[in-house]
């Protein structure tokens, strides 16, 4: 019983020992997962996929296309479905997505807003329609997209960064 009781220490003592290896891994992960988002930010590299839409009128649904935001340098390219009321409607587009576009960033900012995210907001515009892009980043690679146009009803996406194109 003494030599189980023995052998039981010793494995609980290796245990805590990795452990702790595991939780500073866990943090040099976390430090340079946040070093490189704020690289990608500020140098106005990356992509953000999309997979959750929340419009204003109706309940949220997950997208079933690949639906993305990509911003390089002063460009943006957005890929992006619309749900809700357009109080100007732009009639030699009306089969089109007024979120789906190329175009120059007219804005951008970006600061660390907690510990562990980053807000961006950058103004934009596409045809008659001037648009405000706020994004939340979190250190994990998560993010909000709050679409605000001037003339139509905002509308959310929830997504993920991605990281294999920011290396």
């Amino acid at each position: 019983m003494k030599k189980l009781l023995g052998l039981l220490t010793m494995v609980l003592g290796l245990t805590a020992c990795t452990t702790s290896k595991t939780a500073e891994q866990k943090n040099a992960q976390y430090l340079q997962q946040m070093s490189q988002l704020a690289d990608s930010l500020r140098n106005r590299t990356y992509t953000i996929s999309f997979d959750y839409v929340m419009p204003r009128r109706s309940g949220g649904h997950f997208l079933t296309s690949d639906y993305s935001v990509t911003v390089k340098g002063d460009s943006i390219t957005s890929f992006l479905p619309y749900f809700g009321v357009a109080y100007r409607a732009d009639w030699n587009n009306q089969y089109h997505s007024p979120l789906d576009f190329k175009g120059l960033i007219m804005a951008y900012d970006y600061a660390q807003r907690k510990k562990d995210s980053y807000r961006v907001m950058l103004k934009t515009k596409n045809g008659m329609d001037q648009m405000v892009y706020q994004l939340q980043v979190f250190a994990n690679g998560k993010a909000t997209l709050d679409v605000l146009p001037t003339d139509r009803e905002p509308i959310s996406f929830t997504g993920n960064l991605k990281w294999e194109e920011q290396r």
